[in-house]
């Protein structure tokens, strides 16, 4: 901007303020407190990089920014102005976009139907016509496309992380939260994804906070972290002037726990888990799994490798009595397995799902659920039985 004067012209810098500034943020749940003075400044046009263990603050702090909770303390501002923010449609108001860390997708939809099922308010009655054009016309502006008529179950990880974000982008979000983005992608698309959106972001469609546990990604995609410890401010810097150990350190401390690599020999235990020639076929009848044989230990922390879609899912169903096996048998303690309610679904064994969503049946709460102590024993005969003071979970 320029001043005219009488002789001189002064050029006087026009700055523009923060997208979004927290300040002075702290929110207790009782007595614990999840947040304590926490600030962070979200510049325009840029990635910002949340860090924090487990429990760190995190998500309590991108909660309170959007309206999922009240902070105790603090204020939120958007643009340089001071926002209430009640509720997420607030925060949508305002152009704050959340990708949360599991997808909110509905498989049996469309592309088309998910990002019309996003919008704020809708019609009595749908004109699909007019909206599967509009949704065309709106792929055509986006630097990555989606086939609208695609149905959303045939989408790879991938794919489906980026129709979360195109939701962010239909809606008109020009602030967007990312909550471990790449958790459930592979390296490659994971790369793809965050260069997309480092792409959008130096265009000027986007500013983004992004919160991850991976440094790799931090310094390759972000301009600027913060650092939360045990719900307080630990550091904060551009990415450009720290290190992953800088990093680490703010974390977790100033000496970060690390893996001495090495192992003690023990004598191996019993076999707990045996699997004979397993046979299984996915949800086309396509051989999925064929002729497994693996032996589980006592003791053993047994790793099943390869890329996604190579029969994992299909094992651990059968397992879990969710899939029928073609051929083969299972043995644990040396006793016949069928997974069958009686032996297996609130029992010994425990096969924790890879989508909860997806293959979660609860017949009360989940909260009470999840949260009911499984202490089974197995008598001498071989059937299941509650342990003395266990709860019942079944």
């Amino acid at each position: 901007m320029s001043v005219a004067g009488s002789d001189t012209i002064e050029t006087v810098p026009l700055t523009l303020p923060p997208a979004l500034q927290a300040t002075g943020v702290s929110k207790s749940f009782g007595s614990v407190h999840a947040l304590e003075d926490v600030s962070l400044t979200l510049e325009r046009g840029t990635i910002h990089a949340l860090l924090g263990e487990n429990g760190a603050g995190k998500s309590t702090l991108v909660k309170c920014i959007m309206g999922y909770y009240r902070a105790d303390a603090g204020r939120i501002n958007v643009g340089g102005v001071e926002a209430r923010i009640a509720s997420p449609r607030d925060a949508a108001a305002l152009g704050i976009g959340m990708v949360y860390q599991h997808f909110t997708l509905v498989d049996a939809m469309t592309v088309a139907e998910n990002l019309v099922l996003s919008r704020r308010q809708h019609p009595f009655v749908f004109d699909w016509a007019a909206e599967r054009a509009a949704i065309t016309a709106f792929m055509e502006t986006m630097p990555f496309r989606l086939d609208p008529s695609k149905p959303v179950h045939t989408l790879a990880a991938g794919e489906k992380q980026k129709l979360e974000i195109l939701k962010q982008l239909y809606l008109g979000s020009t602030i967007v939260i990312l909550d471990e983005p790449t958790s459930v992608l592979t390296p490659s698309e994971a790369d793809e994804v965050l260069g997309l959106l480092r792409a959008m972001v130096k265009e000027g469609r986007l500013t983004v906070l992004m919160i991850s546990h991976k440094f790799r990604e931090v310094m390759q995609f972000a301009d600027e972290v913060t650092v939360l410890r045990r719900g307080r401010l630990a550091g904060r810097g551009r990415v450009a002037d720290l290190t992953p150990d800088v990093m680490a350190r703010m974390m977790v401390g100033d000496e970060p726990p690390r893996a001495t690599g090495t192992r003690q020999a023990r004598a191996r235990g019993n076999v707990v888990l045996r699997i004979d020639s397993l046979t299984a076929h996915d949800d086309l009848g396509m051989r999925a799994v064929s002729e497994l044989r693996l032996e589980v230990r006592a003791g053993e922390i047994v790793g099943i490798a390869g890329v996604s879609g190579n029969g994992q899912e299909e094992l651990v169903e059968v397992l879990a009595g969710q899939r029928q096996p073609r051929s083969g048998q299972i043995h644990i303690d040396g006793l016949g397995y069928q997974a069958r309610r009686s032996e297996g679904t609130c029992s010994g064994p425990s096969w924790p799902a890879s989508c909860r969503k997806r293959s979660s049946c609860w017949s009360r709460p989940i909260r009470a659920s999840a949260s009911t102590s499984r202490r089974w024993r197995r008598s001498a005969t071989g059937s299941w039985r509650r342990a003395t003071g266990a709860p019942r979970c079944c």
